[in-house]
């Protein structure tokens, strides 16, 4: 640490902004000194498991926020299934009815919905929406976003250089947990189970233990972001907001971050060693995971993650020395008292539970108030790892010492309520007319490059085609497709991660296939709609995360012609949707599904070596210029379903032929007609029979 860090303020110091997923966190943030609280309801956000709110306490947090002068944005950050509209409806109601000073929104239907139906509701984009350049945060700013909560990916240099060009506000994590993926592109969660991230219901895979290279290891597990020390040059970035994650953790921990954060921002001009010293106390008692400066001083930083490091909260207070019915002692030197919460850890088995200290006997023998233990691990429990997570100190009466400021008149809620209902019998009297459908669907390949495609195909290439925008393939392509008719029938996929010293030769690739008669592209990120794509026929592909008719309209709204449907989809959502738009939509069929994107790049990473889960699952890692992906060993294939998704009016089908894992490509030829496609495009059928959570 330097000596005194001098802080160049922006015309405003950031706002600190708090989780609260608890009445008592709520307060704990309160008497931190936190500026802003986000919280969640009880549906619709992207922390499901957690206990969230109800309308009604939401509407009593609200008003207590006010009182103190603080802020209350609520977190409504999940994607939203079609069936899940009218509930959608009555909370976007009632919180406009409320008064919240914002929303934060992944869902551009919820986007569409409360921007038709409740204007004054204050939009905040969410970093699921994967916005990390200048581009996406115009983009947004278009849409009517207030504010962008940016990647968790820049560094500082980034960071400053978007917030400078930003017409609306900004907003970065600045502590707690990181995710291996990049937010909004994560699969791996949904693949195996249907329980989506990007719905809240993450199961945490990056969390668990792997074999690559003949190691074991938590290879995709991030140590928790703490940029404390950057504070001062996150000031001077011209950020708005400086975000803490953390509504699943308990009042203590939210009260300790706060409080450090706290210290910094109201130091001024300079912040002494002392004064972090001071900060950085604090923040220790949180006992979160290892701390880390994300990637803030590095876009390749090296101390992300630690693979020989067990991936838990918490404090490490040493091993389970012996254990006997529901009591059990350790050989650490961390003291232990009644109340205190501990985490159990078993590496070998990639277990864990947590359990509360009833009582601490001679020589540091503690009792469990519930033994699960022998339930769950018996006699393995020797040699397991401890934790502590929380204290007894955190009495939650701590933090219930402000008096709740009731909200006046909730008989309003049931009004909004009913108005949402009636909203909502309009939208459902829009059902879409039946329509005669292709017999047949549209198949487009999804080529690497044109090599990829001529060694394929029976013919000399298998028009319609999309292809990744590259030099090399642009400049095939203006070789190889001569005429008007040809060009006409090429589509050029745009990255969906564009960094922002990227976005110059992105621009002028897109130039000049333009000026050379390409006028098709398929966009994958938002960011793309502010490049100059004016006069192009646009399509979206997958990973803008769309699920509902309401985000199909909005695409179509944004110039998007054929929007694409998530692959996480089940088809009895597609169905329920499909039976509310007029839209032409698309679906990729068939394709090797990235299950992490990440701009982490580890020495440990092993391109030419499969990844193995516990549970014998393989995976293969492949890097790219800007980015990596952790792919399965098996494909996702819809094909069987041909008929099905012809009929519902899912007649644009694409089959992603870019990747195929191993060292060996698949000897694959095109067929000539889309009915040979079923026995050759074999694969799991992610969630499209089942039901995505």
């Amino acid at each position: 640490m330097s000596k005194n860090l001098k802080v160049k303020h922006a015309s405003k110091r950031p706002e600190l902004l708090a989780p609260a997923g608890s009445m008592e966190a709520f307060f704990a943030a309160l008497e931190a000194g936190a500026d802003a609280i986000y919280v969640s309801p009880k549906i619709l956000n992207a922390r499901a498991y957690g206990k969230n709110f109800s309308i009604g306490q939401i509407a009593d947090l609200t008003q207590t926020a006010k009182t103190k002068g603080v802020k209350l944005f609520v977190a409504l950050n999940s994607l939203m299934k079609e069936n899940e509209i009218p509930q959608c409806l009555r909370l976007l109601s009632q919180l406009q009815e409320i008064g919240v000073d914002a929303l934060i929104v992944q869902d551009l239907g919820i986007v569409q919905l409360a921007q038709k139906y409740f204007p004054s509701l204050r939009l905040h984009a969410s970093t699921l929406m994967t916005i990390h350049n200048s581009l996406g945060v115009e983009t947004c700013r278009r849409i009517g976003f207030s504010r962008v909560i940016l990647a968790r990916e820049l560094t500082l240099k980034e960071i400053g250089m978007i917030a400078n060009k930003a017409a609306i506000e900004t907003e970065v994590f600045v502590h707690g947990a990181m995710c291996f993926s990049i937010s909004g592109l994560c699969k791996f969660s949904s693949f195996f189970g249907g329980k989506s991230s990007t719905r809240g219901r993450c199961v945490q895979p990056c969390r668990r233990l792997y074999n690559w290279a003949g190691r074991k290891g938590t290879f995709f597990s991030m140590d928790d972001l703490c940029a404390l020390e950057l504070v001062p040059s996150l000031c001077k970035s011209g950020v708005t907001s400086l975000k803490i994650e953390g509504r699943l953790k308990p009042p203590g921990y939210v009260f300790h971050v706060v409080k450090g954060y706290r210290t910094i921002l109201d130091s001024h001009e300079k912040i002494s060693e002392q004064v972090l010293t001071t900060a950085m106390e604090e923040i220790q008692k949180a006992m979160g995971r290892p701390l880390t400066k994300g990637f803030y001083l590095s876009k390749n930083p090296t101390d992300l993650i630690s693979p020989t490091r067990t991936a838990n909260t918490g404090l490490y207070v040493g091993k389970v020395t012996s254990y006997d019915k529901g009591r059990l002692t350790f050989d650490g030197r961390q003291k232990i008292l009644p109340g205190d919460k501990i985490r159990i850890v078993i590496r070998k088995k990639d277990k864990q539970l947590t359990a509360r200290i009833k009582s601490v006997g001679p020589q540091g023998v503690l009792t469990l108030d519930k033994d699960t233990l022998a339930g769950n691990f018996g006699t393995q429990t020797v040699g397991a790892l401890v934790f502590k997570t929380d204290t007894k100190e955190h009495d939650r009466k701590k933090w219930t010492h402000v008096t709740l400021t009731r909200f006046k008149d909730k008989s309003i809620l049931k009004k909004a309520r009913a108005r949402a209902d009636r909203i909502f019998s309009r939208l459902q009297e829009q059902k879409r007319s039946k329509q005669t459908h292709r017999t047949e669907p549209e198949v487009i390949f999804f080529l690497k490059n044109l090599d990829l495609g001529k060694r394929h195909s029976k013919k000399r290439y298998p028009l319609p085609i999309l292809l990744p925008l590259s030099r090399k393939n642009l400049g095939d392509a203006q070789r190889m497709f001569k005429s008007a008719a040809e060009r006409k029938n090429v589509i050029w996929h745009l990255p969906p991660i564009c960094f922002e010293q990227d976005i110059k030769k992105l621009g002028s690739l897109v130039d000049a296939a333009r000026k050379t008669g390409f006028y098709q592209f398929q966009i994958s990120n938002l960011g793309h709609l502010h490049l100059p794509l004016r006069g192009c026929k646009l399509t979206s592909s997958y990973e803008l995360n769309v699920l509902n008719s309401r985000a199909i309209e909005k695409l179509q709204q944004l110039g998007i012609q054929r929007p694409q449907f998530s692959v996480e989809t089940d088809i009895k959502n597609m169905k329920e949707a499909l039976n509310h738009t007029l839209a032409k939509v698309s679906l990729t069929v068939y394709g090797f599904i990235p299950l992490f994107t990440t701009r982490l790049q580890h020495r440990t990473y092993q391109q030419k070596k499969p990844v193995e889960s516990q549970r014998k699952e393989r995976f293969f890692w492949h890097r790219g210029k800007d980015y990596g992906c952790l792919y399965p060993s098996a494909p996702v294939s819809f094909v069987h379903l041909a008929q099905k998704l012809v009929e519902i009016g899912v007649d644009t089908w694409i089959v992603d032929l870019r990747f195929s894992p191993g060292k060996k490509q698949k000897n694959f030829r095109i067929p000539s007609s889309w009915r040979g496609l079923k026995n050759l495009l074999r694969g799991r059928r992610f969630n499209m029979d089942t039901n995505l959570e």
